[in-house]
C-alpha cells in the first residue's frame, strides 16, 4: 500500500509540475508612463522633483529614472523657476532663487524629449500653498503583547494638533526615525552606529466633518516588539503638511490600495488620477502627484526600557585561536579580535564579519547625527 501511495503521489507531481506556466494578465497599461514625485514648501532649502518611467507589468524593475527633461515651477504672479537635473531623474530648485510663499499658487511643468517616450508637455493643476498649524505634541505609550516568552512591549506613537484659525482641514504626515545601536564587543573599531529610515507609509487625516478642527491621539506609527530600536536611544522627526481636498482624496485612495491584500480585480495604482496631465496628448497617463504645502516639524526622543528587545548579535559566529595569531589568515579584513589576554597561550576570541557582527557600519553610520544630544 505504501508503494502504491508513493507511485500515485509521484505521478500527480510529474503531471502537475510540467503544467506550471507564468501568467501575465493583459492590461491596457502603457508600456511607459511618466511618474512624478515632488513637493515644494515654505521652508528654506532645496525642493526636489523626482521623475521616472513606469515599466510594463511583467518587467523585473518597477521604475527607471527619467533623465534629460526640462522642469520648471511657475507661480500665478508670472514668475518661472527652472529646476536643475541632479542625476538619476532628480530635479532640484535653487534655494537662493525659490522658496514657497503662503497664499501663492503654483504649478509644475515637465517637458520630455526622449527618443522612445517622445516630446511631450506635462503640467500639474494649480495648487495654493496653505499654512499649516504647529504640531501640539508627539508622545508614545507602551503596548503589552503576549508571547510564548511572556509579556513583550510594542510602542504606539501618537500625535495631537489643531488649527484655531480653521484654515487647514486636511493633514498629511511623514516621519524619519533614527536610533542608536551598539555592538556587544568593545575591541572592534566600529561598535557604535546610528540607523536612519524614512517612513514608507501614508498618513492622512481630515477634520472637515468634525465640530472642532482638532486631531487627538492620532495613531501615527506602531513599532512592534522584537525590534532593537529602543536598546539605547530612539528619535522620530515628524513633518506635518497642509493639503487640499483633492490631494487628500488622492492619498486616501493610494493608502487603501497599499493596505489591501489585493487581487486581479482590485483597483490598480494607474487608475488613481493625480493632478498632472499631458497638455498635447490627453491619452497619455501620468502617475504621481505634485504637492504644494507648508511644513511644521516636531521631534520626539525615547529612552525607555521595553520588554522583548531583539538582540541581533546573540548568535554571532566566532572562532577561538590558542597561542599566537600568526596562523590566522585575513585577520585585517575578515576577522576582528574582540577579546584576548596578555599571556602567550591565552586564547583569542576572533569574530567574523557575518551579519555585521564586527562592523556596525554594515547596518548603519558611525557618524553621530547633529541633533542627537538635543534632549540632553
Amino acid at each position: 500500500m505504501k508503494a502504491l501511495r508513493f507511485l500515485v503521489i509521484l505521478i500527480i507531481t510529474l503531471l502537475t509540475g510540467n503544467c506550471i506556466t507564468q501568467f501575465i494578465p493583459e492590461t491596457e497599461e502603457e508600456k511607459e508612463m511618466l511618474v512624478v514625485e515632488g513637493m515644494i514648501s515654505d521652508q528654506y532649502g532645496i525642493n526636489t522633483v523626482k521623475l521616472s518611467k513606469s515599466l510594463a507589468l511583467n518587467s523585473k524593475n518597477k521604475t527607471k529614472p527619467f533623465k534629460g527633461c526640462t522642469v520648471s515651477i511657475t507661480d500665478y504672479n508670472g514668475n518661472t523657476f527652472p529646476l536643475t537635473e541632479n542625476g538619476d531623474g532628480i530635479y532640484v530648485t535653487d534655494p537662493e532663487q525659490f522658496q514657497g510663499i503662503h497664499g501663492r499658487k503654483y504649478y509644475l511643468t515637465v517637458i520630455t524629449n526622449d527618443p522612445v517616450f517622445g516630446h511631450h508637455i506635462f503640467e500639474s493643476s494649480v495648487v495654493e500653498l496653505k499654512p499649516v498649524p504647529r504640531i501640539d505634541s508627539i508622545y508614545y505609550e507602551k503596548v503589552d503583547e503576549d508571547s510564548r516568552f511572556g509579556i513583550v512591549n510594542g510602542c504606539q506613537i501618537y500625535l495631537d494638533t489643531h488649527d484655531p484659525l480653521n484654515i487647514c482641514t486636511h493633514y498629511r504626515w511623514e516621519f524619519t526615525e533614527t536610533w542608536e545601536f551598539h555592538l556587544p564587543y568593545d575591541y572592534v573599531e566600529n561598535n557604535i552606529c546610528w540607523i536612519t529610515l524614512n517612513s514608507d507609509i501614508i498618513r492622512v487625516k481630515s477634520t472637515s466633518l468634525l465640530k472642532e478642527n482638532k486631531v487627538n491621539r492620532y495613531p501615527l506609527y506602531y513599532i512592534a516588539p522584537y525590534s532593537d530600536r529602543f536598546g539605547i536611544k530612539y528619535s522620530i522627526l515628524v513633518n506635518q503638511y497642509s493639503i487640499d481636498e483633492e490631494e487628500y482624496n488622492y492619498w486616501s485612495k493610494v493608502k487603501n490600495i497599499a493596505e489591501e491584500v489585493g487581487s486581479l480585480y482590485d483597483i490598480t495604482p494607474a487608475s488613481v488620477p493625480g493632478n498632472i496631465f499631458c497638455v498635447d496628448d490627453s491619452t497619455k497617463n501620468v502617475l504621481g502627484y505634485f504637492s504644494v504645502s507648508s511644513v511644521r516639524s516636531k521631534r520626539l526622543f525615547i529612552q525607555d526600557s521595553f520588554l522583548g528587545l531583539t538582540d541581533l548579535y546573540c548568535d554571532c559566529p566566532y572562532m577561538t585561536v590558542y597561542g599566537t595569531l600568526d596562523g590566522v589568515t585575513g585577520i585585517s579584513s575578515l576577522y576582528w579580535i574582540i577579546e584576548h589576554g596578555y599571556v602567550m597561550m591565552t586564547p583569542y576570541w576572533v569574530l567574523t564579519r557575518f551579519k555585521g557582527c564586527a562592523d556596525c557600519t554594515l547596518r548603519g553610520s558611525k557618524i553621530e547625527p547633529t541633533f542627537w544630544r538635543d534632549n540632553e
